[in-house]
């Protein structure tokens, strides 16, 4: 073992790592005098061995780092003393440069292809929402137009009413609350019979699966048949 020009001695001829034969002789140099080589404590010497990427092998249970590793040692101790640190030492060394730059390259590219999914998703997704609800808004609004198509004449529904009334038809919950303007659910609250427009229309039982009425005047019914106006809170007549 020859003396390194600062005092230390320098790597050694010992057993091949890879294959262990004792005939096949490489530089390497026992990790355990490190420390005294660059006078560093166990911890400051491992951070160095890691940040390098330097992983030593054994040999009957001693130690070693080969040459090229050594040489890479003594450079980022020079280094740190002249107040460098381990990560722009790396980013000096000449392979460690083209590595960082195609770690660097490869990076944004996976990031971008990343963010690009991502976008798709949630593009895709907000397409799909407001498809979803622009056919809800276009039912809702077909559905009022539907509703608020009448002809010009305001008493129109008055005249439908009469002709009901003079011809006997029976209405279902929806066909009167079409004609009134209101929601279904008014006209099945009223109860048993309610008025409405100078019509009293009476539950009579069943049409196309809804309740039914049949439009009457308030002279047209029997003493039974009186009309109460009813209390839509209570359900009970108001007299």
């Amino acid at each position: 073992m020859t003396a390194h020009p600062n005092g230390h001695p320098t790597a050694h001829n010992g057993v091949d790592p890879a294959t262990g034969d004792s005939d096949a002789y490489i530089d390497s140099f026992p990790v355990e005098l490190l420390e005294d080589r660059y006078q560093v404590g166990h911890n400051a010497l491992y951070n160095r061995l890691r940040g390098l990427g330097i992983k030593p092998f054994k040999v009957n249970r001693r130690a070693y780092i080969r040459a090229e590793e050594l040489e890479r040692l003594d450079r980022l101790h020079a280094h740190l003393q002249q107040g460098g640190t381990i990560q722009d030492f790396l980013a000096q060394e000449p392979n460690a440069s083209k590595e960082l730059s195609r770690n660097r390259t490869e990076i944004p590219v996976n990031l971008t292809h990343l963010i690009s999914s991502v976008a798709d998703a949630v593009a895709g997704a907000v397409v799909t929402s407001m498809r979803s609800t622009a056919g809800v808004i276009a039912d809702a609004v077909v559905q009022r137009l539907s509703q608020l198509q009448t002809t010009s004449d305001p008493l129109e529904y008055l005249r439908t009413l009469e002709e009901a009334h003079r011809n006997g038809w029976i209405l279902s919950t929806s066909e009167v609350a079409h004609l009134l303007r209101v929601a279904p659910r008014t006209i099945t609250e009223h109860g048993e019979l309610f008025e409405d427009s100078g019509f009293v229309f009476v539950r009579v039982g069943k049409k196309r699966g809804e309740v039914a009425w049949r439009v009457a005047k308030p002279g047209d019914l029997s003493p039974p048949e009186r009309y109460q106006p009813m209390d839509p809170k209570t359900g009970y007549p108001q007299w």
